[in-house]
């Protein structure tokens, strides 16, 4: 206990504020004048200031770093507002407790930590300041989730990328690169190809800014692109629980596509390439067209446009022209009179009736995709479930339409519908089967600008077709 009359005390000052919603730091300062006015009447004089503003004193993965310099320098005597601002839980009082000082507090006396039953007091304070925290957080977990399920947006966290301060307001500019990252990642284009536009335009992710990092991670990318947020749908603890009142950037629709894209298993996410399905029209089908090369090509991007190119980046076919040109030509060999005679005089091993068969059964399974992404957009089932039953709907599918190629290599070839139905369902083909038939029918070379602007070539001398012979 300090006694009047002894050698002068100097006593450090501890102010903490969990939350400062302005960061103007005025709650720790009237704290600050508080305790100066103590220690003057206390006769001490004031030592150190020891500032934690907007730290929480109760969260495990929270770190006071002027508590834990205060205690490390060892102090003659603590003033503090309240106890409760300096301790809240037994763990930081137990070491307050080993430095074996006096602690005063403007709000709630003294605590004389020196003797056994001032230690009982500040452990009893503790306790139950301890109790009312965890109360506290119930109380309010309760309410976020009243609050999700109600679609209230949980205002206290850092403002969503492309929404306000309110985290309901579209910031349009951010809201417009969302739709442009998600229409990239439908097209093809990749994660870090998305971050990379995002940190041309100079946007920055409001977390980021909080902690003082610059450029968009592939995860932050992928946290955006992937959150039901952006489709109007309320979550909490990253399930959906209700109708969001904010309103949604993205179209449904594309949304839902880019999650199956983004959450695919399948998807090659870093280390040793072992090969995946293609996710173009043209890899491994179009040749180079350099005479010293004939290498096949594969989609990638330059400089903002969607390519094609071999290994050796002899060619940079933009591929909307590349694939409508290899399309058109698969079609216009399709209705070519020579065509059906000699597809039907190849022949194929199941019959008609067979092959019938499982194109209906393909059809099914499609359907059955269809409607596993619309339970997943009703809230019906969980992302995992959908993307789990997409899996094994996707496996069956892909096993059906392998059995449909014919022993001459034909793609698959509903009997019923024939070529008319064929030709008049490309747009919807899954791009295997498109695939299959751009093989099938022709043979697609995309030829080096030699020196050329892209914008200044023709189709005919970016892709050039010649047409297979069906008897082969």
């Amino acid at each position: 206990m300090f006694i009047r009359g002894g050698p002068t005390i100097r006593a450090d000052i501890y102010v903490r504020i969990s939350q400062d919603l302005t960061g103007e730091e005025l709650g720790v300062q009237r704290q600050e004048e508080k305790c100066r006015e103590l220690i003057t009447s206390l006769g001490m004089e004031v030592g150190q200031v020891w500032v934690d503003n907007d730290l929480s004193a109760t969260k495990a993965n929270v770190v006071r770093p002027d508590f834990e310099a205060m205690i490390a320098s060892k102090p003659q005597a603590i003033v503090c507002w309240h106890t409760d601002r300096l301790i809240r839980v037994t763990k930081d009082l137990e070491r307050v407790i080993e430095l074996g000082v006096n602690v005063h507090a403007v709000m709630a006396g003294h605590l004389d930590l020196s003797t056994p039953a001032g230690r009982a007091v500040a452990r009893t304070v503790t306790a139950w300041a301890t109790y009312e925290g965890e109360q506290k957080a119930e109380r309010q977990k309760l309410a976020n989730i009243q609050n999700a399920r109600a679609g209230k947006p949980y205002t206290p966290g850092i403002r969503p990328f492309g929404y306000g301060d309110d985290h309901m307001t579209i910031i349009e500019e951010e809201a417009a690169a969302i739709r442009a990252g998600a229409k990239m990642i439908l097209d093809g284009w990749s994660l870090s190809a998305v971050a990379r536009y995002w940190d041309e335009l100079g946007l920055q992710s409001p977390r980021s800014l909080v902690a003082g990092a610059t450029g968009w991670s592939l995860r932050g990318v992928k946290k955006v692109l992937t959150s039901p947020r952006y489709v109007g749908r309320s979550t909490y603890l990253g399930e959906v629980v209700g109708e969001a009142l904010w309103p949604p950037i993205l179209d449904p629709d594309v949304y839902y596509g880019v999650v199956a894209i983004l959450n695919n298993p399948e998807r090659f996410s870093g280390g040793k390439r072992t090969g995946r399905t293609p996710d173009t029209l043209l890899s491994g089908i179009g040749l180079c067209g350099h005479d010293a090369c004939k290498d096949t090509v594969g989609g990638r991007g330059y400089r903002g446009v969607l390519v094609y190119g071999c290994s050796l980046t002899h060619t940079r076919t933009p591929r909307s022209i590349a694939d409508d040109r290899a399309s058109k030509s698969t079609l216009a060999r399709l209705m070519f009179p020579d065509f059906l005679p000699g597809l039907l005089a190849s022949g194929q091993t199941e019959s008609g009736e067979s092959a019938a068969s499982m194109h209906a059964e393909a059809q099914t399974l499609r359907e059955r995709l269809d409607g596993l992404a619309t339970a997943y957009a009703e809230g019906a089932i969980s992302l995992s479930q959908m993307t789990a039953g997409s899996e094994a709907l996707n496996k069956k599918l892909q096993v059906i339409e392998s059995e449909l190629v014919g022993s001459a290599g034909i793609p698959p070839f509903d009997p019923v519908a024939g070529v008319a139905g064929l030709i008049s369902g490309w747009p919807k083909l899954p791009l295997p089967t498109r695939r299959a038939w751009v093989d099938f029918c022709c043979i697609v070379t995309l030829h080096p600008q030699n020196g050329r602007h892209a914008s200044s070539m023709t189709v005919d001398e970016h892709v050039t077709v010649t047409w297979r012979d069906v008897a082969e």
